[in-house]
């Protein structure tokens, strides 16, 4: 009788811890995909962190640089349209230079074109004189 009994208390007492043990496991494993979820949740937030952060600093790093790249074109096309207005003032230079030579040449052309109007008026004159003493010379020999 008294192995029942103390088979009984075994028994009483081993029922709560084995409940407990349950119950603890169960409890336990409930916890543990709590915390992975929560250990999912958190690694994700850090990535998402991650993430902005990256952005933000691209963002942050591109904007000095897109400005300077567009500083650099501006400056590139500051250079050319200097480079072309250059350009347009040797093309004016020369050709104020061409039309000054032209202008001499025609004044000079001018000159030699009066010269040359006043010898044949000269000789036109000379002509009429020749002529007219001829015309003299045959009414004086007729």
């Amino acid at each position: 009788m008294k192995q029942k009994v103390i088979f009984a208390c075994l028994i009483a007492m081993v029922f709560p811890l084995v409940l407990t043990g349950c119950c603890n496991r169960i409890e336990f494993t409930r916890v543990k995909a709590e915390l992975e979820r929560t250990e999912r949740e958190r690694d994700y937030l850090q990535s998402r962190l991650q993430a902005v952060y990256q952005s933000s600093k691209e963002k942050a790093s591109d904007a000095p640089g897109q400005l300077q790249q567009q500083v650099e074109e501006f400056i590139k096309i500051r250079d050319a349209l200097q480079k072309r207005e250059d350009e347009l003032t040797k093309l004016r230079q020369a050709a104020l230079e061409e039309a000054q030579t032209a202008q001499a040449l025609m004044e000079n052309l001018a000159t030699q074109l009066q010269a040359e109007t006043q010898k044949v008026n000269e000789l036109q004159t000379q002509l009429q004189q020749a002529q007219q003493a001829i015309t003299d010379l045959q009414n004086k020999l007729q």
